[in-house]
């Protein structure tokens, strides 16, 4: 017997069997959603269930039994999806083996019958490669090294794709990348052209006011919540005016709008806060009474436990406008985010980072795509997969809060050999804070999402933020 018994990929008709999936969490929002995508019919059983789950079923797209599982549910079942945690996982298993149903076992893959591939379709072929769960980080990396290789030879070759769902590669038009129009933006949408042109593909940008560019005297919390930076150029997306759209991920709200989809995230630039001052120095070089700009909550709530004399001013609008109102006196120090600095070229003498946690996405380039398009499918072609952990498990943790930009909030995963460290920080508008962090092995996006579950459950247990989301809760 080989360390690894799963050797054969099948494929499945999915027109003569109801996938069963139990567990109703993140993980399982994630299965349900693969499965849908395929076709196939999905019951879910779980005494609760996400939002986005709670949504399938009000839609009719899933069938939602609000219970546990139990062994009768998987009679004459010949495939279930186990989405739960290893301390649940062994009785439902053995119910699902006592009544001869193969099961995909999602957080303890080799314990499984089975397990889902990384595939892609392409005119009518459907190609997978499996590690049978083992290592799905590789997997999905094979799968888009050979899913671009065969998109590049078809453009190269001139093909036209097959019409309706077999359509997953663009022709061969120059792609129209939507960006917002200062300089940090156009250069991070530059980034996302050189990407697709490794592809064998041409891409052109085209600058879109956004709506926090229009109005930058008030807070950006005060936009609503929809995305100050994003929400016009999503708007341009959906119209058919543009093939992607490249935003900073920190900007991105954490529930997107219908027909809207976060295609792929490229390697993330430097992730620190950094403070600016004309003279160089820290926060603690600062006079007394010192005026710091920056439009950040959670920054000046950073800030202020550090050096509760400060005073802070708004300070919106590209980088070189806040550098050069610094420059002008207008105040004695700026706060910004080391990776604009970055992109732009920029080397500011005197620059000092911050021992923040940021804000989530903060220092990634997330490229947006009409959900289910051709250019969907390219754009993942072009994704960084620990950077996409990372910032996963980061806007989920922003997900389960709930909070959006009323308290400040920070989050960051960093990956390393396999694992990824995962802290937050929630301040309340006193100044208070409350924080907590796990660590734990991610081989996938399903491993990400588990492990920001985990740290909302130790943090919902501290006093200040109970304190903080119970109001939300309620809602």
């Amino acid at each position: 017997m080989p360390d690894n018994p799963f050797r054969l990929i099948v494929s499945l008709n999915l027109g003569l069997h109801e996938i069963l999936v139990v567990g109703g969490g993140s993980v399982g929002e994630r299965k349900v959603g693969t499965m849908l995508a395929s076709g196939a019919r999905v019951r879910l059983i779980s005494p609760d269930a996400t939002e986005g789950l709670r949504a399938l079923a009000a839609a009719g797209e899933i069938t939602w039994e609000k219970k546990t599982a139990a062994r009768e549910d998987f009679q004459g079942r010949s495939f279930a999806v186990l989405a739960l945690p290893r301390d649940e996982l062994d009785d439902v298993l053995a119910m699902a083996r006592a009544e001869r149903c193969a099961a995909d076992t999602c957080s303890n893959g080799l314990r499984g019958d089975f397990a889902l591939c990384a595939q892609f379709e392409m005119d009518g072929c459907f190609v997978g490669v499996s590690s049978g769960g083992s290592d799905p980080a590789t997997a999905a990396e094979v799968k888009r090294g050979i899913a671009a290789r065969a998109r590049q030879q078809k453009n190269l070759r001139g093909g036209e794709a097959a019409p309706g769902k077999d359509a997953l590669a663009p022709s061969r038009k120059t792609m129209t990348i939507l960006t917002r129009n200062s300089p940090l933006a156009q250069a991070q949408a530059d980034e996302c052209v050189k990407a697709l042109s490794g592809l064998g593909i041409s891409a052109r940008c085209e600058a879109v006011t956004s709506h926090g560019d229009r109005n930058r005297e008030i807070e950006l919390r005060e936009f609503g919540g929809f995305g100050a930076f994003v929400k016009a150029l999503e708007e341009e997306l959906l119209a058919g005016r543009g093939d992607l759209a490249v935003h900073s991920m920190k900007d991105m709200p954490v529930i997107l709008p219908d027909g809207c989809a976060i295609a792929s995230v490229l390697p993330r630039g430097p992730v620190s806060d950094v403070l600016v001052t004309r003279c160089g120095g820290g926060l603690g070089s600062l006079p007394r009474g010192a005026v710091v700009g920056t439009s950040s909550l959670r920054r000046r709530a950073q800030a202020g436990r550090v050096r509760g004399d400060l005073k802070f001013v708004k300070c919106r609008g590209n980088v070189e406008t806040r550098l050069a109102r610094l420059e002008k006196g207008e105040m004695d120090a700026l706060i910004i985010a080391e990776a604009g600095l970055f992109r732009l070229g920029m080397s500011v003498s005197g620059a000092v980072r911050l021992p923040f946690i940021t804000a989530a996405g903060q220092g990634a380039i997330a490229i947006e795509a009409r959900a289910g398009s051709p250019e969907e499918e390219t754009a993942r072609d072009l994704n960084h997969f620990e950077t996409w952990c990372e910032t996963m498990a980061e806007r989920e943790l922003l997900r389960l809060i709930g909070l959006g930009c009323v308290c400040p909030i920070g989050v960051r995963g960093e990956m390393a050999d396999g694992t990824m460290r995962l802290d937050a920080a929630l301040y309340s508008l006193r100044g208070e804070c409350a924080e907590a962090g796990v660590s734990g092995r991610v081989a996938s996006a399903d491993d990400a999402l588990a492990l920001a579950s985990r740290l909302w459950g130790e943090m919902r247990a501290l006093p200040l933020v109970a304190l903080i989301t119970a109001p939300f809760s309620m809602r």
